[in-house]
């Protein structure tokens, strides 16, 4: 699949998204005229589910569409993190696209070391910016006969979904490769996923393709194995289901033999959890030579998952005297031109802005040029991730930077350079999270004293992924009078007590588990208990209950920033007007993303959303 990324975007909107804020473009735009666009740029991975390994390195195709009249000169620079958000590798490559010329090129980046990635990525020429990110997983040398030990059970290699880029910042000074003029024309197609000589292809899918079932349905999968040998396979295949917690609920095995070159496919059901709630389950393939285990996921009567509220009893008073302290600021609203970002099309603004206790923050105001009333859209980002202008043929966007994400203000916002999600989790009052909810607020504060830009107030609506999935929802919940609609993708900081209990039972830590336990650890005197009395009064559970308008939800249900039951029950806790207007979508393979088909459905919604006013 190709993701395109042009100036001008129809009224299916970019939507943020899984490990911080993840823009996607819907293909197929609804262009009121038949100008084209300036610059189009279209990237894949050479291997359509982006796993590589040595016989298939890393490599990636990239086509730069030049419709100007001048030629496009700059840089692509690219940095890959590893799984625990560590910079690993940065390069930069020379970009030269000559006028009304198309330049298709491949570059590789050199990885060797098994794991999953991220990709991100900064183009900036003549008269084009932009940024994405991706991901991709290596998974080593292809696996011979000769290094599999049947009794000894692999670590489990995840599939990594198709890459989404995105909107993010890059920086440094990397080292220079090039992708010259000279190299108009089609480069070679990606490689089909290939397999090596003596591998076997496991296949698991589920009957529901949402991998939700109920009671008065069969708990089935249908299972596929290639055996890529030139010896026959004997063994088992063997479907374990374990709670959240890691507890075994039950094992379903079938008995293998598979010809050389053959293959098996066959059902099997799963006995029937005793209570609702999300499975994993893991599938262990033990033949001859092979040894291997794939992580899968299911839900069962997810609408009956319930969690307690921990609720603070002075969780009201504490937010109303948030949003009274917030009023007594000036905002001190500064709106300045952008320059760099405004297109033939779009007027694109900088507006810096003041907020709780004073602190600074900012945002871009992106604005049709054809002149009228639009509905606005509030974009909020993921974690510590920088949101850049969203432009919109039919939308005013305001894409909000909350404190924190600004480096001028890095010192003042993390003196002591702590983990942001634990500066000063001692003090509900001080807590980081209250400015940055709070920011949240002033951002629609903006939007409703400049109704004089073109705004329409009777269709506001706010969106985001990951965090800012969890802000857009904490923002209709304490403002529920502004916002016509929520998209909340993958949101997190739900229902902590048992998402940080499932985080930690976990064989390998992830974010924000593993950075609440080395916080805990490094300061004995502040534990878990009074860790968790500050979270309750900025976990998301304990705001769905006050949002009334609809929301569109998604979860992916092997998602490690979170546990995927905490986020299915905060949607859960919607009052019952709200969530029979609302939708829940659930991505049994995935983890903290969505799949790239969803956004046609989120820029149908999302316009069938803008089209209902609100009384004001």
């Amino acid at each position: 699949m190709i993701f395109k990324f042009q100036y001008r975007i129809s009224a299916l909107p970019l939507i943020f998204l899984i490990s911080g804020i993840i823009c996607f473009a819907d293909n197929g735009f609804a262009q009121k005229s038949k100008i084209k666009d300036p610059v189009i740029v279209n990237i894949l991975p050479y291997n359509k589910k982006a796993r590589f390994n040595r016989k298939f390195p890393v490599k990636y195709k990239i086509q730069f569409i030049n419709n100007l009249k001048d030629a496009q000169e700059g840089t692509l620079i690219y940095t890959v993190y590893d799984n625990a958000n560590q910079e690993i590798l940065q390069n930069s490559l020379d970009v030269k696209v000559n006028a009304k010329k198309t330049l298709t090129a491949n570059f590789d980046v050199p990885i060797e070391k098994e794991g999953n990635y991220t990709i991100k990525m900064a183009i900036e020429l003549t008269n084009f910016n932009s940024n994405y990110d991706g991901s991709f997983a290596y998974i080593g040398p292809p696996r011979k006969s000769k290094d599999r030990k049947p009794s000894t059970q692999q670590e489990p290699i995840v599939n990594t979904p198709p890459v989404n880029w995105s909107a993010d910042n890059l920086s440094g000074d990397p080292g220079r490769q090039s992708l010259g003029a000279d190299q108009v024309g089609e480069a070679p197609p990606p490689e089909e996923e290939a397999y090596e000589e003596g591998e076997m292809i496991i296949k698991l899918k589920p009957y529901k393709k949402d991998g939700v079932f109920y009671s008065g349905e069969k708990i089935k999968y249908s299972v596929s194995i290639a055996n890529k040998y030139k010896v026959k396979q004997e063994g088992t295949f063997t479907a374990i289901v374990e709670t959240e917690m890691g507890q075994v609920v039950s094992k379903t095995q079938v008995k293998l033999k598979i010809a050389p070159k053959g293959q098996r496919s066959f059902q099997i059901e799963i006995p029937k959890p005793e209570k609702e709630g999300i499975y994993n389950l893991r599938a262990a393939t033990n033949t001859s030579t092979y040894d291997d285990t794939a992580q899968y996921a299911f839900g069962y009567e997810i609408g009956r998952i319930n969690r307690p509220y921990y609720l603070p009893p002075d969780f009201d008073e504490f937010w109303q005297t948030a949003m009274s302290d917030l009023a007594k600021v000036d905002p001190q609203y500064k709106i300045t031109r952008s320059e760099e970002h405004s297109t033939k099309y779009h007027d694109v603004y900088r507006v810096d802005m003041v907020g709780l206790d004073e602190f600074p923050f900012y945002g871009f105001l992106s604005i049709p040029k054809l002149k009228g009333k639009y509905p606005v859209i509030i974009g909020y980002g993921g974690y510590k991730k920088e949101v850049f202008p969203l432009l919109f043929d039919e939308f005013i966007s305001f894409a909000v930077n909350v404190r924190g994400i600004d480096k001028k203000y890095q010192k003042e916002f993390n003196p002591d350079d702590k983990e942001q999600i634990m500066i000063n989790a001692e003090d509900k009052n001080a807590y980081v999270y209250k400015g940055i909810y709070m920011d949240c607020i002033r951002a629609v504060d903006f939007v409703y004293s400049h109704e004089h830009m073109g705004m329409d107030l009777s269709r506001v609506l706010a969106f985001g992924g990951s965090q800012g999935a969890t802000m857009g929802l904490v923002t209709a919940a304490l403002v529920p009078d502004k916002i016509n609609a929520v998209i909340a993708s993958n949101p997190v900081f739900a229902d902590w007590k048992n998402s940080f209990a499932v985080g930690k039972s976990k064989r390998v830590l992830t974010f924000p588990s593993d950075a609440i336990v080395r916080y805990l650890k490094d300061n004995p005197d502040f534990t878990e208990e009074q860790m968790l009395e500050t979270f309750n009064y900025f976990d998301l559970q304990n705001f769905m209950p006050k949002v009334q308008c609809p929301v569109l939800y998604a979860v992916g249900l092997q998602d490690d920033f979170i546990s995927p039951s905490s986020a299915i029950a905060a949607y859960n806790k919607l009052r019952m007007d709200a969530r029979a207007a609302s939708e829940l979508y659930i991505f049994p393979d995935l983890g903290h993303e969505i799949p790239v088909y969803h956004n046609s459905f989120i820029g149908i919604w999302f316009a069938e959303q803008a089209v209902k006013r609100r009384k004001r």
